[in-house]
């Protein structure tokens, strides 16, 4: 008995262990920085060049927490470089690729190589620092800054619309509130019981498979399957804090709207009423991770940047801790948690109102997310003007005529994308009102990866679904 204790001891320590050393990395840009700059300043005052021998000197030789990456750089990329300067790729002087570009033109520069620090055991993160050698010596270097999300919200609303004016209103108020709590709470149950399915997803074959990492690591697991139990809770409060003064006619549809698979059908579907829209808000996928993972600001740059976008105010809804079990459940429509959770922040922190029209977009897992947040917001009086997906599969009837996923055409190439068709050819794009429109030109080099990231080691823009798919948003 004692030593199959110690035998299970043994096992959890060696799972577990490396988890909580790994975390040290997080803190690794922060003090690469300081050295960086500490390096330079020595140099300026010795009147030295910075050298690839000295950075690896002070940095260290590629290890369990500070792997090292290493590339040539192709020139073409350059000008791609400079239009995301400053957004989320931190330069360490402003003029530093406007530099390289005349250096290369005048033919004084041949040939660029990457030194590029990753912050995770396998370099499988994207956050790094990457420096530009050109003979041994530095050019300059650049880092990735993740946009960091705070999750506490300030001056939140208690409550949206409440108001008794009429007798009838607490009758409808009084059926409403039990209605709602029924639903509020076969939300609730379906995230906690999705709670561990999110956990095994997240830990295991997230963790091992996908990115290659430790069991563990980060504990994203057990982050993941509270993020459900967030939602549930998210869930079964919201509707009780919002009043979209529906009648009980609706108030019934919506809870019909809650059976398995084909209630969205039986659930409300258009609002006539439209006003002038000048909000888009948007959705990541799944796998999104903490808040620093969140970085969606060069897709928020990309959209403000267009003509067509001056008088738009954009905000990203952050997707924490997202998995394939939330899209799952979803378009079984047993619980929308991540829906609910995305409804709550434009509705109760970004001054939206009844009466009010937005546009909503999203990406991959993040079509569905928006799907269900548009019927959502539908019953709050809210009024979805158009809905834009990349990638992802949907169903469910959004209260929108102005909504269209784009889709990669060509099989095999994207999985996501397939899904989607596979759910047409089981007919259950009857369960929807999506368009769906594949994009047969699609480029190999366009993977599945939420646009607008940059790539820690390449430096470059994920853009497989941002330039040519988002550009479609305007049309």
């Amino acid at each position: 008995m004692i030593k199959t204790k110690v035998i299970i001891f043994v096992i959890l320590l060696f799972l577990i262990l490396p988890g909580c050393l790994a975390r040290y990395g997080e803190g690794r840009l922060e003090q690469l920085l300081t050295s960086v700059n500490n390096l330079q300043r020595e140099s300026e005052e010795n009147n030295e060049e910075l050298t690839e021998e000295k950075i690896r000197e002070i940095l260290g030789e590629p290890g369990l927490l500070k792997p090292i990456y290493e590339r040539n750089l192709e020139f073409s990329f350059l000008d791609k470089l400079k239009e995301d300067s400053g957004v989320l790729l931190m330069p360490n002087r402003v003029d530093l690729y406007d530099d390289m570009l005349t250096d290369i033109k005048k033919k004084r520069l041949k040939s660029v190589s990457l030194l590029s620090y990753i912050y995770d055991r396998m370099g499988q993160e994207d956050t790094s620092l990457t420096f530009y050698i050109s003979k041994s010596k530095i050019i300059g270097w650049d880092y990735v800054r993740y946009v960091d999300y705070d999750p506490i919200e300030k001056d939140r609303k208690m409550f949206v619309n409440y108001k008794t004016e009429t007798p009838a209103d607490y009758l409808r108020l009084s059926y409403t509130f039990l209605i709602d709590t029924v639903i509020g709470l076969k939300q609730f149950v379906g995230e906690v019981i999705k709670s561990p399915v999110s956990f095994i997803e997240t830990e295991f074959f997230e963790n091992i498979f996908i990115e290659n990492k430790i069991p563990f690591y980060k504990f994203d697991g057990l982050k993941a399957a509270i993020e459900d139990w967030r939602n549930g809770v998210t869930a079964l409060a919201y509707r009780h804090r919002v009043d979209g003064k529906q009648g009980i006619l609706a108030t019934t549809q919506n809870l019909l709207g809650e059976v398995p698979i084909i209630g969205s059908i039986l659930d409300q579907w258009y609002k006539k009423e439209s006003s002038s829209v000048d909000r888009l808000f948007l959705s990541r996928g799944i796998n999104g991770g903490d808040n620093s993972a969140q970085n969606m600001a060069l897709w928020v740059h990309f959209l403000t940047s267009k003509k067509e976008m001056d008088a738009f105010h954009v905000k990203a809804i952050p997707y924490r801790y997202g998995s394939v079990s939330d899209v799952v459940w979803s378009l079984l429509n047993i619980s929308h948690g991540f829906a609910y959770d995305m409804a709550s922040e434009i509705v109760l922190s970004n001054n939206v109102n009844p009466g009010d029209s937005i546009f909503l977009s999203g990406h991959s897992g993040g079509v569905q997310r928006i799907v269900s947040s548009a019927r959502i917001l539908n019953d709050d009086g809210i009024n979805i003007e158009k809905m834009y997906g990349i990638s992802g599969p949907a169903l469910g009837y959004a209260p929108c005529s102005k909504i269209e996923v784009e889709l990669n055409g060509k099989i095999l190439q994207d999985p996501t994308s397939d899904v989607s068709r596979l759910l047409n050819y089981l007919t259950f794009n009857l369960l929807t009102n999506v368009k769906w429109k594949y994009k047969k030109e699609v480029d190999k080099s366009h993977k599945h990866r939420t646009p607008g990231f940059v790539d820690g080691r390449t430096r470059l823009k994920y853009d497989g679904f941002l330039d040519d798919s988002l550009n479609d948003f305007f049309k």
